[in-house]
């Protein structure tokens, strides 16, 4: 039997055998929208603006504004719960507008709603949105819209919940599938993936759901989900298939370590099961390959844990320009003896908020005790403290620091291993890295997420193989006004771009989260997925040979495709 090692000769061979066992297009008839949304029973709708019912133009035509929808949107502008449950509504507004057109969007003032300023006499553009949206309830409908994207050439986008930092569930003149409505939820203690003889403890959720949903769920039947550290993160979607760290992955691992099976529709008309027994190569590339790319997710299962103690530790104290480094001094010396005893959590110039499952109260106030002296030393306090679950600190902690939203927010992440810690040349550049980024005006923030005493599998998972040796993740960040000009916007992007690069510098042979990487890295394939992406390749064109879902470097993407991007000002 011959063994095909080309990539493109792979791609080439996949595309045939699709056209040959793809269910027929549809036909001319189907290709006008109009027609298309008769099949899918009239939930094929016009995508206008969060903020549209403010304006009194819409693309250059005259509107009537709402003033009592208006008022209701300023009041909810940075409300996540007011933007996840409507097909228009985004985490970030670099989702919203088109970033390299400063005219292109319909934001209101995000530091301030109320102002009149952001929409009298001023025109709401469509910005970066897709033109329309449907929304989906059944795989027929899933179907349905890549046989229209197939025969139309209309372009494909998929969101749930709107939390995305790389613009991929958006995009001008596509069509959104909207899945926040499927919101099913199962848990089995003895779950089989289909075809498959191992059991899990599992819990089986629609893609619609998001962690508040299923944390909720969780703690009513006493088990653990590991999940993302945001309410309204949806957990079927670009968290999970992108690699999904959680702050209890240095014990529990990531995301993508912990799903067990997928069901999919894919581009070629099909719906699939994606585990280890059916479609392995799809469940692969659905662990890291990242969301918006091989298909459709209709749910997902994954396997939990029995409730777990917690031990959690909040420490924090007023911050002055002299004091953030040597607390974060202290943190960087302890960061390996911290890991080794399990902690996760989030770390900024002036707060700690960490747990661990391992520890007792006892032993973490030892373990912590150096930076708890020194918070205390400055003013602040410390509060070291057992749960009985995971969800009361969810309640208490994870809902009241979620990250803020309406506003533009561009990461520039990259994952730190543990080789950076273990010499003081390491150590050194990351303090040189923090002062930095102290002068600069920007506040250190980093994610405790790395699965450090998880038990892998070796090439289990398709994202970057750097997680695997990661004990944290930082980076830098960028943002701008709603009224900014292109060049400010410009300088913005060339400052995050430019420490970006230092910080890959400091951390050699590491790579980046590509789900909070900066949507400006050059080497984003090798950062992003290292030697995985060629395989990731040649399964996208497998399951989507006629390239119907494309968004901002996923696997599949060309740097060709930048120039009707609104992201291609910054390139």
């Amino acid at each position: 039997m011959t063994v095909l090692t080309d990539p493109r000769l792979k791609a080439l061979v996949f595309l045939l055998a699709a056209l040959i066992s793809r269910p027929a297009v549809a036909d001319g008839k189907t290709c006008n929208l109009p027609n298309f949304n008769t099949t899918t029973q009239g939930r094929v709708q016009e995508l206008k603006p969060f903020s549209l019912p403010c304006f009194s133009n819409y693309n250059g035509q005259p509107v009537a504004s709402n003033r009592a929808a208006c008022a209701s949107i300023q009041r909810d502008y940075f409300n996540p719960w007011a933007r996840t449950d409507g097909a228009n509504g985004y985490m970030n507004s670099q989702d919203e507008m088109c970033s390299s057109e400063p005219h292109n969007q319909c934001l209101l003032d995000n530091s301030n709603p109320a102002n009149s300023t952001a929409y009298t006499n001023t025109t709401c553009r469509q910005g970066d949105l897709p033109s329309h949206y449907l929304e989906i309830q059944r795989v027929e409908d899933v179907i349905e819209a890549f046989k229209y994207a197939h025969c139309s050439g209309t372009k494909l986008s998929i969101k749930n919940s709107g939390h995305d930092y790389l613009g991929r569930s958006s995009g001008k003149d596509t069509l959104a599938l909207w899945t926040r409505n499927l919101r099913s939820t199962n848990y089995s203690p003895d779950f089989v993936p289909s075809g498959c003889s191992a059991r899990h403890n599992a819990i089986t959720v629609g893609s619609g759901i998001n962690f508040d949903e299923a944390y909720a769920f969780a703690e009513k039947n006493n088990v653990t989900l590991i999940g993302g550290y945001a309410p309204t993160v949806g957990v079927s979607g670009g968290w999970v298939q992108g690699g999904g760290h959680s702050i209890l992955s240095p014990v529990y691992g990531l995301g993508i370590d912990r799903v067990v099976e997928y069901k999919i529709v894919t581009p070629d008309g099909h719906y699939r099961i994606a585990n280890e027994c059916q479609n392995p190569d799809l469940f692969w590339a659905l662990r890291g390959g990242g969301g918006g790319t091989f298909g459709v997710v209709m749910e997902s299962t994954h396997r939990v844990e029995p409730q777990i103690r917690l031990v959690a530790a909040s420490i924090k104290f007023p911050q002055s320009p002299t004091n953030v480094l040597p607390f974060l001094d202290i943190v960087v010396n302890h960061t390996l003896q911290w890991a080794a005893e399990g902690w996760g959590g989030h770390i900024t110039g002036n707060t700690l908020v960490n747990v661990s499952p391992l520890l007792s109260v006892s032993e973490a106030k030892k373990s912590l005790s150096e930076v708890v002296a020194y918070a205390e030393s400055q003013g602040g306090s410390a509060v070291v403290e057992e749960f009985p679950s995971w969800y009361p600190f969810y309640e208490k902690y994870v809902t009241s620091g979620a990250v803020g939203v309406g506003v533009t927010h561009f990461v520039g992440t990259r994952l730190v291993p543990k080789a950076v810690f273990e010499t003081a040349e390491g150590r050194q550049n990351l303090m040189g890295f923090f002062a930095l980024l102290l002068e600069q005006g920007q506040s250190p923030y980093i994610p405790v997420v790395g699965p450090v005493l998880y038990d892998y599998l070796e090439g289990s998972t398709s994202a970057t193989p750097a997680w695997r040796s990661a004990v944290w993740e930082t980076g830098v960040g960028a943002s701008w006004a709603w009224n900014a000009t292109l060049k400010e916007r410009k300088e913005k992007i060339s400052i995050m771009k430019d420490m970006t690069a230092l910080f890959a510098r400091i951390t050699p042979r590491s790579g980046a989260y590509a789900s909070e990487a900066s949507p400006f890295t050059v080497d984003w394939r090798e950062a992003w997925w290292g030697d995985n992406y060629e395989e990731l390749v040649s399964i996208k064109n497998k399951y989507d040979p006629f390239d119907l879902l494309s968004c901002w470097k996923c696997v599949g993407w060309t740097e060709g495709q930048s120039d009707s991007s609104c992201f291609s000002a910054f390139v």
